[in-house]
């Protein structure tokens, strides 16, 4: 099976852990949400709010999912590991997001959008967990980028197919 995930998706094969794979669809859905909710209420549309409603919902199940493979991912890289402290951070920052995300979810179903008042409240509420969830991005970037978390620590072997385009000291075009 391993054999299979390695030819099949290579890149994947190489992953820690696959908590990068679900990380962006609660962030990328939530700010599509606000941006629907939001024009939707500026414009009286329904219609767009609607659209809005729908990416809420599907970005907060989405980060049950997302929650769950990252507290599997810090449990794998333990206490010692650097930056993990900033884990704590990032996490807190996104279980404050699926709070409001929740939050919103409900007023989202409960609320009248047909009133100016329930849009814009509810407009308001995605601003903010725009906001939290960028915050807590960041903070997952930071992990990343600024202390490899996810990352293998050596790279692999190379499987003798790469092409470097004729240059025998490893150089790249200009």
């Amino acid at each position: 099976m391993n054999s299979l995930l390695s030819s099949l998706l290579p890149g994947l094969a190489l992953a820690p852990d696959i908590h990068p794979i679900f990380v962006h669809f609660p962030i990328a859905l939530w700010l599509t949400a606000a941006a629907l909710v939001t024009l939707g209420a500026a414009r009286s549309n329904l219609r767009v709010q609607d659209a809005g409603r729908i990416c809420l919902w599907i970005g907060t199940a989405a980060a049950l999912v997302t929650i769950a493979t990252g507290y599997l991912a810090a449990g794998r890289m333990g206490h010692g590991a650097a930056g993990h402290d900033l884990v704590h951070v990032h996490r807190n920052f996104m279980l404050a997001s699926t709070g409001i995300a929740a939050l919103a979810s409900l007023l989202a179903w409960r609320a009248d959008s047909s009133t100016r008042a329930g849009s814009l409240g509810l407009a308001a509420l995605l601003l903010v967990l725009a906001t939290v969830s960028g915050l807590g991005a960041d903070r997952g970037a930071r992990l990343v980028f600024g202390y490899g978390m996810g990352v293998l620590e050596t790279p692999p072997e190379t499987d003798g197919g790469h092409h470097d385009g004729g240059h025998h000291d490893g150089g790249h075009h200009e």
